[in-house]
């Protein structure tokens, strides 16, 4: 019902049609809640919304939650609500609500008839001044939470990408934003009542929060409600001064690797930090990320899907938060085809944006889409409420919902150039392999084996005619890497055997490229290429003899392996 917020970047289909400006007043009340207020009489609809200036990046440290769990914990009901009726005042009154969070804020909505503005003000009042934090609550909704989480993350395919928990931790290392908004189930746990009273009072207050109405109201009457509901509200902490965390630029490609045992098919992602909301480098950013698989037509889609049928499915998003911002890409394999293969071509895409200009039919092309989605997204009061309240609190000033078209339209075919070459390069960024299967545990921290020069680890198996890297066996080359970083004079030398169902030349060059395939895969995690030997042995030396005796699947499988030795301390 209330969700954490995505903000995925995707292209839209252009509309006909002309833009028109945002009609709004503002101002604020003695005890420092801003007003906003849009009147649009077209429709006996309004919105009601509170937005407040606390997110995931507001949390301390062993409390990480608190704000998405409070998005859930204030629809519990207050001193005039009783507790779990929130939703049933509001759907008797043929009204809809929901709340959403994200790393820096947290909003609250209704949508009524329009002769139901005051029960909306009343009730994001009540919200504001008189919730029931009690531990009945808590713990109902710290039940809630659990599932949700294991809904949209834990158990949904590929829900670490979609929710950047497998993301965004591996590219901020200072920066909250390293955090998920979802938070840690055992932080919660642990958390007191009195935690959750104390976070409440700091947070949730009139100087910290932007009143949005939206839709079919009268200004005047509109603002005697907003005076008599919201005006009496003390404020129970100063207003939220955010300090400044300034995360280290990545300078050098950053390796890692995430499993999802809800998937079959892997993932390659490339992911960069880049500019926050307000600049126009992080606008630019929404052109790139269309550019490339925003729609059919877009340059990822045609070559990887549809021309060269090297991926089942293509995607980048480009997501601007107040402080910083990410640039995602990825690709998910198609047959044999490796994730070092997607990433090759992948770069080759982002090399054209840097070195050559896009043509103006694609530029206008883009320009048409963005008019589009503005269009698209200003044309509900639901819709206008959220926009104010975000400009307004994130992006600058309220103002900006007018001028944002214009910056759009402002883009340049060498801007989209320059920023590709300012911030999409390989040492700025990370890639991610996200295969299917379970973590291992703690994999990356067991101690590798040596006897003899020979690596002991699990062999290295590969499916009969195939050279590509099972997730199995990602797992023992990942603790291979962990090794070789640790020492890092080691050589070593990966050996792949066949089975002996194909003739000989056959099984030689298969093999040859399954040792290949390894050496590629340590490379991609930051191994030197010139401290690993790939060679292909063919079909000697099998565990299982099969020449011999009739043998089994498995015992084939088991002659299809990788050994290694170091050849150098």
């Amino acid at each position: 019902m209330k969700k954490i917020v995505l903000s995925l970047v995707a292209g839209f289909t252009a509309l006909t049609g002309f833009s028109q400006e945002v009609d709004f007043i503002e101002y604020d009340l003695p005890n420092g809640l801003h007003v906003i207020l849009h009147q649009e009489n077209a429709a006996p609809v309004i919105t009601v919304g509170v937005m407040y200036q606390v997110g995931a990046k507001d949390e301390e440290p062993g409390r990480t939650g608190f704000a998405h769990f409070f998005e859930h914990l204030l629809f519990e009901g207050t001193e005039n609500i009783e507790r779990g009726k929130w939703f049933e005042i509001v759907g008797a009154n043929g009204g809809s609500n929901n709340a959403n969070t994200t790393q820096d804020r947290t909003y609250y909505y209704e949508t009524f008839p329009s002769n139901k503005l005051e029960l909306g003000l009343w009730m994001e009042s009540e919200r504001m001044l008189h919730p029931k934090i009690e531990q009945i609550g808590v713990d109902t909704q710290n039940e809630v939470v659990k599932e949700e989480k294991r809904q949209r993350i834990d158990n949904a395919p590929y829900g670490a990408i979609l929710y950047r928990t497998g993301i965004d931790k591996h590219l901020f290392k200072k920066h909250p934003y390293g955090q998920s908004v979802i938070g840690s189930m055992e932080d919660l746990d642990a958390a007191k009542l009195d935690e959750f009273i104390g976070f409440n009072d700091k947070y949730y207050n009139p100087n910290n929060a932007v009143l949005v109405v939206a839709g079919d109201i009268q200004i005047d009457e509109t603002k005697k409600m907003i005076e008599d509901y919201f005006g009496p509200i003390p404020n129970n902490a100063p207003t939220n001064v955010r300090k400044e965390i300034v995360e280290d630029p990545i300078t050098e490609t950053r390796f890692a690797t995430e499993y999802d045992p809800n998937i079959s098919i892997p993932v390659k992602i490339f992911s960069y930090i880049t500019p926050k909301s307000v600049e126009k480098d992080a606008y630019v950013l929404d052109y790139i990320s269309s550019i490339l698989t925003g729609g059919a037509s877009s340059r990822m889609q045609k070559r990887m899907v549809e021309e060269e049928q090297i991926a089942f499915q293509v995607l980048a998003f480009n997501q601007a938060n107040q402080d910083y911002g990410t640039y995602t890409m990825g690709a998910l394999p198609k047959g044999d085809v490796t994730l070092d293969q997607l990433a090759k071509v992948m770069d080759e895409e982002i090399k054209k944006l840097q070195t050559e200009l896009i043509s103006e039919k694609e530029l206008e092309k883009l320009k048409n889409q963005f008019e589009a989605r503005y269009v698209q997204s200003n044309s509900r009061v639901q819709g206008i409420a959220s926009s104010l309240a975000t400009y307004y609190m994130l992006k600058g000033g309220t103002d900006k919902i007018n001028k944002e078209l214009d910056i759009y339209k402002s883009i340049t075919r060498e801007d989209i150039k320059r920023v590709a070459n300012t911030y999409l390069n390989p040492n700025q960024r990370l890639e991610l392999d996200y295969f299917a299967g379970e973590a291992p545990k703690d994999a990356s921290n067991e101690e590798v084996k040596v006897v003899d020069n020979k690596i002991q680890i699990n062999k290295i198996y590969f499916d009969n005619d195939k050279a590509t890297i099972k997730s199995e066996s990602a797992k023992e080359l990942d603790r291979i890497a962990t090794f070789m970083q640790s020492n890092p004079s080691l050589e070593i030398m990966a050996e792949s055997y066949t089975d002996s169902k194909g003739a000989t030349r056959y099984n030689k060059e298969l093999s040859q490229k399954r040792a290949e395939s390894v050496k590629t895969y340590l490379v991609s995690k930051g191994i030197a290429e010139n401290r690993i030997t790939a060679v292909g042995k063919g079909e000697s030396n099998p565990v299982v003899d099969c020449s011999s005796q009739e043998c089994t699947e498995e015992q084939h499988e088991q002659n299809r392996r990788t050994e290694f030795t170091i050849i150098k301390k």
